[in-house]
């Protein structure tokens, strides 16, 4: 649970594991959940500040996504051994009073915590809809290594764009140009990382999906050309900032160069999500999108997992499996 609010970045102090026996709701479920989805978006929850969801309450379970598979079942749409996916919380056990607003599943790949979840339905949503690239124009992906950001790196070369991403450290940017086959990296780390931006769009940049913000936003922005989308997604740069950084320093650029910047959320898209679901599945099973996830395991793991998380070692999708 939530021991107390964080202040600036994140720590391991700020959480407690409380053990509490849950007993089956009447006319509910009771599942145990195995896996939980590490993402960015926590960190905004914790914070009591406006939001798109409220905020986690201290001493609340913190907010997650995961999936479980029934235990006990009173309710006459759930089975003893369904999978199901939905917000569990940080919970070993989860008791499902209301099923609506719950999958069942197929399996229990973690998969469909990644690219064939909310992850997949993020990228598939800010680069069709926001982005929309087309053949020939340059993209620009940021934090293009991680959950989301590999899935959009992938899904703007299939509409045949030009994709310039950037990650942090040699490892992630080899992934990038080595796996996912981006046509230029930049590594945010490096001491001359934005001429290196510059270097690698010499015809500008057509539409860029913003996962981190601040310097690296603006730099994006300068480079961007009339007409030009941005879909943002995240900031991730800030989330731990006890101010949030001001900027972009170059806003007025998005009048000048006719530039239509859109923030999205996408728990606002899940009346679509079976059908992106259905799409990206296809393109997994015919090779066309791969999955990159980082899975670490054992419930033990999940607080330290979720404040190094934010140092960005990982890679893909991050996921802390119960067994």
């Amino acid at each position: 649970m939530l021991a107390q609010r964080p202040h600036g970045r994140v720590r391991d102090s700020d959480f407690a594991y409380v053990d509490v026996p849950q007993p089956c709701p009447g006319g509910g479920v009771r599942a145990r959940t195995r896996h939980l989805s590490i993402d960015p978006a926590t960190r905004g929850w914790l914070d009591d500040r406006p939001s798109y969801l409220p905020p986690v309450g201290v001493g609340e379970v913190v907010r997650s996504l995961g999936i479980a598979v029934v235990e006990e079942s009173r309710h006459p749409d759930f089975a003893p051994g369904d999978v199901v996916r939905g917000f569990t919380g940080w919970r070993e056990e989860v008791l499902i009073e209301d099923p609506k607003g719950w999958d069942r599943l197929p399996d229990e790949s973690t998969a469909r915590l990644g690219i064939l979840g909310m992850t997949g339905l993020t990228a598939w949503v800010g680069m069709g809809d926001i982005c929309a690239p087309r053949a020939g124009e340059t993209v620009f992906v940021s934090a293009a290594a991680g959950a989301v950001g590999s899935v959009a790196v992938q899904l703007a070369r299939l509409a045949g764009a030009r994709v310039v991403a950037s990650a942090g450290g040699p490892r992630k940017c080899a992934l990038l140009l080595d796996e996912l086959g981006v046509d230029a990296v930049v590594d945010h780390r490096a001491d001359d990382w934005a001429d290196r931006l510059r270097d690698a769009t010499p015809n500008g940049i057509d539409a860029v999906f913003e996962n981190v913000g601040g310097a690296l936003m603006e730099a994006a922005l300068d480079r961007m050309n009339n007409g030009g989308r941005i879909a943002l997604c995240g900031l991730i740069a800030g989330y731990n900032d006890v101010v949030r950084p001001p900027g972009p320093r170059n806003f007025g650029l998005l009048v000048t160069k006719r530039i239509r910047a859109e923030g999205f959320v996408v728990v606002d898209h899940t009346d679509r999500a079976a059908r992106c679901e259905a799409e990206l599945g296809a393109q997994v099973e015919a090779g066309r999108l791969h999955a990159f996830e980082t899975v670490v395991e054992g419930f033990d793991t999940l607080v330290p997992t979720f404040v190094g998380s934010f140092d960005a070692g990982h890679v893909g999708k991050l996921v802390v499996s119960l067994g």
